[in-house]
């Protein structure tokens, strides 16, 4: 059993991390968290998380209702990470009956070029960082392509599997190290039952034409597959090395962890920005902005994951967008994975409109912003799709059935733009 370990944390502009100070696990899963003297001794010190962890002295206990500390959830791996964890440590048999590993050991087994400012170590006085050798793309495709179809996996491809291990999300994945950036690589597998890959790069660039503030992206084919590029906003390289900005999830600022996901909404979250953000207006505006163009194109994986935040002291800033993919759907109602209002996650504009004086917007300010991206996405689709290889069928497929499907603007017809 790994009772502790040990939280390193790159500091603003810093390249090499400093310890931070210890997680404790007891035989329940509890986690405690303890700062390091000489960290709090720090001129320049800052807290992980202030809501969770504010600096200062003694044991940490997690927020009421939580055993464990979300701002630190928020650097493991997730469930892809996770999986490829249990076939390193349990073999793929054993992994494919379901058997959990501690909480301990998937943060130490588990890569350090890991989301936000954080790391894990054994040690409080040797950093010892967990990166593996360079793996091609084409490798890291077909170990992704053969652990996600349960096949058994050669030792000179497992290694490359390590690369996926430190970042969330389920679908196959891996992070990889550019010269002057570093990366997401989103894998395609044959069991996907669309081109999602393809549909994320879609998605992705039209939030950019409609004006949202997105990460970067590129779409690429290794193998025959495709693969889809997700430059990282949480890297920054300097002449000393990569310097890390700290992240956490919109889950953690709500204070919910995954067993109470689906109570997120994005009324608290924008009351969230009101009392810590440094931007109210911008990221509000922003927020609101990227709910309706959820909406509009069918992403309705939106879940309190699928946000994040720059933590600047005790303070937030909301990062670009990522994880927009339109979903194609047989029906017309959908939900969304937070709610649109504090009752409900129905997708439909209505429901925007209804929440926009919560953003600190007016309905016309609200309106206009629908109207805007309507245009955009008609404007851009057709040309976005084709370059991104989408056969005629698939752009049918996501027309209507995803992006700008009819029933989002049940209740407020007017803004429908009809066949197009």
């Amino acid at each position: 059993m790994i009772s502790s370990c040990f939280v390193w944390k790159w500091l603003p502009g810093a390249t090499d991390p400093v310890v931070a100070g210890e997680v404790r696990f007891d035989d329940r899963g509890q986690q405690t968290f303890v700062y390091g003297r000489s960290y709090l001794e720090r001129s320049i010190a800052e807290p992980i998380y202030e809501p969770e962890l504010p600096l200062r002295r003694g044991v940490h206990d997690p927020v009421s209702g939580l055993d464990h500390f979300s701002c630190l959830r928020d650097s493991a791996p997730d469930a892809w990470g996770r999986r490829v964890i249990e076939n390193r440590v349990f073999g793929r048999e054993e992994a494919e009956a379901g058997r959990d590993l501690e909480e301990g050991v998937y943060l130490l087994e588990s890569g350090s070029d890991r989301t936000g400012a954080l790391d894990f170590q054994e040690s409080a006085t040797d950093y010892v960082a967990r990166d593996t050798d360079f793996a091609s793309l084409e490798d890291l495709q077909k170990a992704a392509e053969l652990l996600a179809t349960d096949q058994p996996i050669p030792s000179d491809l497992e290694q490359a599997l390590q690369h996926g291990t430190s970042i969330g999300g389920a679908r196959p994945k891996a992070t990889i190290t550019g010269e002057d950036a570093k990366y997401v690589a989103k894998f395609s597998i044959s069991t996907d039952t669309y081109p999602i890959v393809k549909a994320e790069y879609v998605g992705m660039i039209l939030a950019e034409q409609v004006g949202l503030n997105v990460a970067t992206v590129s779409l690429d084919q290794v193998a025959g597959k495709d693969v889809l590029l997700v430059k990282r906003f949480d890297r920054d390289k300097s002449e000393g090395g990569w310097s890390r900005r700290a992240l956490v999830s919109a889950l953690t600022v709500l204070g919910l962890d995954e067993r109470w996901a689906r109570e997120a909404t994005y009324p608290d979250l924008v009351d969230r920005i009101r009392v810590d953000g440094v931007a109210f207006r911008k990221d509000a505006t922003e927020l609101f902005s990227r709910l309706v163009f959820n909406v509009l194109i069918g992403n309705t994986d939106d879940h309190a994951r699928n946000h994040s935040f720059f933590v600047e002291g005790a303070n937030l800033r909301l990062t670009p967008a990522y994880d927009l993919t339109p979903f194609p759907r047989a029906g017309g109602e959908a939900g969304h994975g937070m709610k649109i209002t504090r009752a409900s996650n129905l997708s439909r504009i209505r429901l925007c409109l209804d929440a926009v004086s919560e953003f600190g917007l007016s309905e016309e300010e609200g309106r206009a912003i629908v109207e805007s991206q309507v245009r955009a996405i008609m404007e851009h689709f057709d040309s976005l799709s084709r370059e991104a290889g989408m056969t005629a069928p698939m752009r049918e497929r996501l027309r209507r059935r995803a992006v700008l499907n009819p029933d989002v603007f049940a209740g407020c017809e007017e803004l429908n733009p009809g066949e197009w």
